[in-house]
Formats: C-alpha cells, sequence, structure tokens
C-alpha cells in the first residue's frame, strides 16, 4: 500500500463495468406494474362499490405477471445475441 488514502483496486476497470448506470431488469418493472395495478383495483373497487373476487383477480394478475417477464427476458436475450 502505497498511500493508506487511495482505495484499494481489487477489479480491473477493463474487466468489470464501472458502477455507474444499470440496466432497469425486467422484473423490476413487471413486479411495479403489479403493485400499481392492485393498487388502483383496490381503489376502484372501494370507490365504485365493485366487487371483484380476490383469488381470480390475483390469478389473472400473477399470469399476466409472469407472460410479461418471460417476453421481457426473451427480448432482452435476443437483443443481447444481436449485439
Amino acid at each position: 500500500m502505497r498511500n493508506p488514502t487511495e482505495p484499494l483496486a481489487f477489479l480491473d476497470d477493463d474487466k468489470h463495468p464501472s458502477p455507474g448506470r444499470h440496466p432497469v431488469r425486467v422484473g423490476t418493472v413487471v413486479w411495479g406494474a403489479v403493485v400499481v395495478a392492485l393498487g388502483i383495483l383496490v381503489i376502484l373497487t372501494r370507490q365504485a362499490g365493485l366487487s371483484l373476487d380476490a383469488g381470480q383477480t390475483a390469478i389473472w394478475l400473477l399470469l399476466g405477471a409472469g407472460v410479461a417477464m418471460v417476453a421481457g427476458g426473451a427480448l432482452n436475450l435476443f437483443r443481447r445475441q444481436q449485439k
């Protein structure tokens, strides 16, 4: 250690990306959309006096989330292969 105040260089800068911006993950976006959709459904059912079956609504939301994650992962894979 030459200077005790300089940072230790464990990682080679050429092999690892910089710790700046990271790409947004598909799962993060999908689960965020599921939470927003649940919030909107709760507000709408309370305000409009609607009656929704909670189990069936959850199944449809999870099905949509799964399809979105598979589609997003496939698009990401195809995009990486084209580079």
